[in-house]
């Protein structure tokens, strides 16, 4: 019987260290002219450890040319495509076309960089 009950409470402890992490999901943006990754207020939300893994410099980095080889290095990286905003301005009958993409992905936080995530995202609204 008390192998059953320690067998139970090692279940119990193992469940408890699964829920201390947090997963939530972070969005960035690029343009197809510039071909820049955008990543809004990051610098002022995340651990200096996430920013590092998560706010890359593609085009520095991995010397990305073109829209395509971007969106498959970030898909390697993690990053799903979530919409398409195609925009079109033009002066004088000449018209030119561009398509922002905005990409989404999941992270998993700890506690103690989930608390530091909510204290930075109220200072924001502040």
């Amino acid at each position: 019987m008390k192998k059953y009950l320690f067998i139970v409470f090692l279940s119990f402890i193992a469940s408890g260290a699964f829920a201390q992490t947090h997963k939530i999901t972070i969005y960035s943006y690029f343009s197809q002219n510039s071909g820049i990754v955008e990543y809004l207020n990051y610098d002022k939300l995340y651990p200096d450890s996430i920013k590092t893994t998560v706010m890359i410099d593609y085009k520095k980095k991995y010397q990305v040319k073109s829209i395509n080889t971007l969106l498959l290095r970030m898909n390697l990286d993690g990053w799903k495509i979530l919409a398409t905003i195609p925009d079109a301005s033009g002066i004088n009958g000449n018209v030119d076309t561009s398509i922002k993409y905005v990409m989404g992905k999941e992270i998993l936080l700890d506690d103690a960089a989930m608390k530091l995530y909510l204290q930075n995202l109220d200072n924001l609204k502040k």
